[in-house]
Order: structure tokens, then sequence, then C-alpha cells
């Protein structure tokens, strides 16, 4: 098993020029794969890649 490559979400909104807000509409969406690790949330970069295609 391989681990994904993933962003954090400030990482995520800087690439995407968006606001947590709208990151997090994504993620609810389904749009967008993430992770919660501890307090921390991870944005899967494979997911975020599939927004520009």
């Amino acid at each position: 098993m391989s681990i994904p490559e993933t962003v954090t979400v400030p990482e995520a909104m800087e690439l995407l020029h968006c606001s947590k807000s709208f990151l997090y509409a994504l993620i609810r969406e389904g749009r967008l794969r993430s992770y919660a690790i501890g307090g921390k949330r991870l944005i899967d970069a494979d997911s975020l890649a599939r927004l520009f295609r």
C-alpha cells in the first residue's frame, strides 16, 4: 500500500485561489478527497489535480 501525496488546507486554498469555506464545500460534495489525521486535514493531491482536468 502506498501513501497518497497530500497538501494542507492552506496549500490547497492557495493552489485553487479559493476560500476555506469553498474548499470544505468541495470536500463535502465529494469532489475532493481528504484525510483527517489528528486535528489536521490533508487534501489528496490526485483529487486536487482532477479538478483541473
